[in-house]
């Protein structure tokens, strides 16, 4: 059973990399475009983002360790390229937020978010290529974030600050967010980001701040109902209600990762009951048991629920869940990962135009007005839970 899962997970993985290995890229240009909408129709004059270029930065990289071949680094590189030119502010360091088609940059705001990110994709071009160029340039944004956007009275990471690095009156992620100078999302991406950064350097400087940031994760965000708050003041006082399954899941895995990379037996004790107790009350509340798939946010102040299926809450769902098999051994973990799955399989991915949809509407239907790819829409979380469940499939032949 197991080694036929594992086949269908690489078959998906080779699926989603080509599409990002060809239809992505902008033949004209022969960079990556910067949108593709829903039917897999290139949109050369869209604006290009720091979030999409860094993440696929760091999956075709990530392949390219996975697979312990050079075969996607020419697709590293080309990420890699034009962030280097486009993106790379070379007199403050750090990286812009946004370019038009042709590279010049039309946001140029420092979001951490997007630090964080691209001090991943560096991090683990690094790893796979050994490469001691890409690893000045991780910690280089890392010493930024260390001496500038890190709170030194309240703990965590401030979400924006301006072209040299002063801080701005809108610090939103996208028009959708709160203007909270602290959230949630930041945060935790600046601790995967970190996760990899420690495990190419092993610098005692980068562990610490890791550990630092899981303790305020789990004392500060995630709260006594075993949900993650998205946005916070300064001084990390909740300033919303609704819930995000998506980000609950996946913060139960990234954190478990962070602390197994530090080693810390001490840290993993006192996570441990926490962590899983997430997942309990994920199963029990944004678990679909019908459907077999996760729903999206919760809205308890107005009694609503956003029903929709995000490609990515659906795959961090699966990882998130394995992850709770292996800490626990528990089977219901392991079961309901391989049923969400199927949901995956059976509904999200695109069978005519490649890659997957950005949703599934209540009613079962793909929504046809987002972006098969896109400032957000990348091969990220796709990419990463299958290279994850493939090995996954190793511990459980």
């Amino acid at each position: 059973m197991y080694k036929a899962l594992q086949k269908e997970f690489e078959k998906e993985l080779k699926s989603v990399l080509t599409f990002w290995s060809t239809k992505a890229i902008d033949k004209e240009s022969g960079q990556y475009l910067g949108e593709m909408d829903h039917y897999g129709t290139p949109c050369p004059e869209a604006n290009k983002g720091i979030i999409m270029y860094s993440r696929i930065m760091w999956t075709f990289s990530a392949a390219c360790r996975f697979y312990q071949n050079e075969d996607y680094k020419k697709y590293a590189d080309l990420a890699k390229s034009f962030i280097e030119d486009h993106f790379l502010d070379k007199k403050n360091g750090g990286v812009y937020w946004e370019t038009d088609c042709n590279g010049n940059v039309v946001v140029n705001k420092k979001q951490v978010y997007a630090e964080a990110f691209t001090i991943y994709a560096y991090a683990e071009y690094a790893l796979a290529f050994n490469d001691k160029a890409a690893l000045d340039m991780a910690m280089d944004i890392f010493e930024k974030l260390e001496t500038i956007c890190y709170d030194k009275k309240n703990g965590g990471y401030f979400e924006a600050f301006s072209q040299t690095w002063e801080k701005l009156d809108d610090v939103r992620l996208s028009v959708k967010d709160l203007n909270e100078p602290k959230g949630m999302n930041t945060n935790l991406h600046v601790l995967e980001a970190y996760t990899t950064l420690y495990e190419a350097t092993k610098n005692p400087k980068v562990g610490e701040a890791l550990k630092k940031e899981i303790e305020i994760y789990m004392n500060k965000i995630v709260n006594d109902k075993n949900h993650v708050t998205i946005f916070f003041s300064e001084n990390w006082k909740p300033k919303t209600t609704e819930f995000s399954y998506g980000h609950d899941i996946e913060s139960t895995w990234l954190i478990w990762e962070a602390a197994e990379m530090l080693g810390d037996k001490q840290l993993l004790e006192a996570i441990r009951p926490k962590i899983l107790a997430m997942v309990d009350t994920f199963i029990a509340e944004g678990f679909d048991k019908e459907t077999n798939s996760t729903l999206y946010e919760i809205f308890p102040e107005k009694g609503t629920i956003d029903k929709d299926r995000h490609w990515w809450v659906q795959i961090e769902a699966v990882e998130g869940l394995a992850n709770a098999f292996d800490m626990t051994g528990k089977e219901e973990y392991r079961t309901l990962a391989l049923k969400q799955w199927e949901y995956i399989r059976e509904n999200l991915i695109d069978r005519v135009h490649g890659e997957w949809f950005w949703r599934i509407d209540d009613d079962g239907f793909p929504v046809d007005e987002e972006a098969k790819m896109g400032m957000w829409k990348c091969p990220y979380h796709n990419g990463r839970g299958l290279m994850h469940m493939i090995k996954e499939m190793d511990k459980w032949q």
